[in-house]
């Protein structure tokens, strides 16, 4: 005979255990930014932190880069060079998009042929891909890319590109899906509201996520953000000053440096009739800063001066070479010999709050300048019109604040491109440097692609296009609750991150 007064004894047991266990509290990572939530879901445009931050929750790149520069897999599994203009490519089998289509080797085609078409050229990322003539499917899991011309770093150009599900994206086109991205990446955009974007994690990401849900508050004022994550109402600040360690530190926080793979400078406008088109005056006023000790004083020893246009990370970075030496001395001598003994009036322009305390920086720049006789005249601009000169001209000045951006393909080479005449509306021409950057970038072995890219590196550090400062850090502030921040070179690893209770 049953007995169901054990058996009921044992059910309410079990109920009672079941009622009295504690259910886990929603984990909520709250992430400070001073930008980035206006192109919110487009996966192509932008290339930089912390205006990438929902496309590194939303999407996943075809190919990655590690803390030290090496290229990792990501989508993309294996890569072979058929040819210097033909490589092949495997993607995973085993991924899907957030809305249930299949991720595949039309997937990867689909998003690297829009960027190469006359669509996509508007796109930031396009850049990536100007000369590939078509990604074609070769199979479920493989695609071929044709290149134009030899092009022996292809995979590491593949390493911006985000891939956002093509079903989607070819029905909603290119703004509605911006407002309700698609991708594989670990986290949902699901809420959107004045100054904040909400994540939750994606039941199909194959990059499983930790915490449950991300909010990105859009906090423009430093000090504000700083404030918010010693109160617990952020967890993460991203782009914080060296003066806000101590402050976070004290909350029980931690001061955390990022790589970037970005070089700061003040860019020259050399081909304009000035004093700045001497090279003898470029690299007096090279000399005129004192970078290692704005590096010591002003960015609390996080990096280093910088010697070349590429930051040590980079493919075709040039060894042995060394920054500029604070030598006053010499700068005077250096303009006299130009015929500026009594130095000149130049004026810069500069987006302020492009990194924290960048306005100082600069600041200090024009106090050493005023020592040989420089008079620099600052002006800061929105960000909008430092793009549009940019890509169009038109520069008041004689300079400018830039950094020599080597991401995303982590290439010394791609800035250089950008600082020369083979610029849609450059600021500085040598004409002599375009067949050796033509020469990089169609050599056909990667050996000699890394020669020619170091020999520009030299040149552009004997004859500077810019007073390089120095390789430019990302410096964030992190909780007392965040357990297992990661990042690599222009992004952080989110899924990982854990919240302590």
């Amino acid at each position: 005979m049953r007995n169901f007064g054990l058996a009921s004894g044992l059910a309410f047991v079990l109920a009672f255990a079941i009622a009295a266990s504690p259910v886990r509290a929603e984990k909520v990572l709250r992430l400070g930014l001073v930008a980035g939530l206006s192109d919110r879901g487009n996966p192509f445009s932008t290339i930089v932190l912390p205006s990438l931050t929902p496309n590194l929750l939303v999407y996943d790149p075809l190919l990655a880069f590690d803390a030290g520069g090496n290229l990792e897999p990501r989508l993309v599994t294996a890569w072979d060079m058929i040819a210097p203009n033909l490589w092949r490519f495997t993607v995973r089998d085993d991924v899907v998009f957030s809305n249930g289509e299949k991720f595949d080797a039309a997937a990867a085609a689909q998003a690297i042929n829009y960027l190469a078409a006359e669509a996509g050229a508007m796109e930031v990322i396009s850049q990536s891909v100007t000369d590939v003539v078509a990604a074609r499917v070769t199979g479920e899991f493989t695609f071929e890319v044709e290149t134009s011309g030899p092009n022996v770093l292809l995979p590491r150009r593949l390493a911006g590109i985000f891939v956002p599900a093509p079903k989607a994206w070819r029905e909603l086109g290119r703004v509605a899906f911006s407002a309700a991205p698609v991708g594989t990446g670990s986290f949902l955009l699901t809420e959107v509201t004045p100054g904040k974007l909400t994540f939750t994690a994606s039941p199909t990401a194959w990059r499983k996520p930790v915490v449950d849900r991300i909010e990105i508050l859009q906090i423009p004022v430093l000090n504000a953000r700083v404030q918010a994550l010693r109160t617990g109402a952020i967890d993460i600040a991203l782009d914080v000053g060296v003066e806000d360690r101590a402050l976070i530190e004290a909350a029980g926080g931690t001061f955390h440096v990022r790589p970037t793979g970005r070089v700061q400078t003040l860019t020259l406008v050399s081909i304009k009739d000035s004093p700045v088109a001497d090279v003898r005056v470029r690299q007096a006023l090279n000399y005129a800063v004192d970078k290692q000790s704005m590096v010591a004083v002003l960015l609390g020893g996080t990096t280093t001066p910088a010697t070349q246009p590429a930051a040590r990370q980079s493919f075709g970075y040039a060894e042995g070479l060394e920054a500029y030496p604070y030598d006053p001395a010499r700068a005077r001598r250096l303009l006299a010999e130009a015929g500026y003994p009594d130095g000149f009036d130049m004026s810069a322009t500069f987006p302020a709050g492009a990194m924290a305390g960048d306005e100082a920086f600069y600041q200090q720049v024009g106090v050493y300048l005023a020592d040989i006789g420089v008079r620099l005249t600052l002006e800061g601009t929105t960000f909008a019109q430092h793009i549009s000169r940019i890509r169009t001209g038109g520069w008041p000045g004689d300079g400018f604040g830039m950094d020599y951006n080597n991401m995303p393909a982590l290439d010394a080479l791609w800035p250089m491109r950008v600082h020369s005449c083979l610029w849609s509306a450059p600021w500085h021409c040598r004409p002599e440097w375009v067949p050796l950057i033509q020469a990089a970038e169609t050599a056909t072995t990667v050996e000699r692609r890394l020669e020619l890219t170091r020999q520009l590196g030299r040149l552009y550090h004997d004859e500077p296009t810019a007073i390089f400062l120095w390789e430019m850090p990302g410096l964030d502030g992190v909780g007392p609750k965040v357990r297992n921040f990661q990042s690599r070179l222009n992004a952080i690893d989110y899924e990982l991150i854990d919240l302590a209770d």
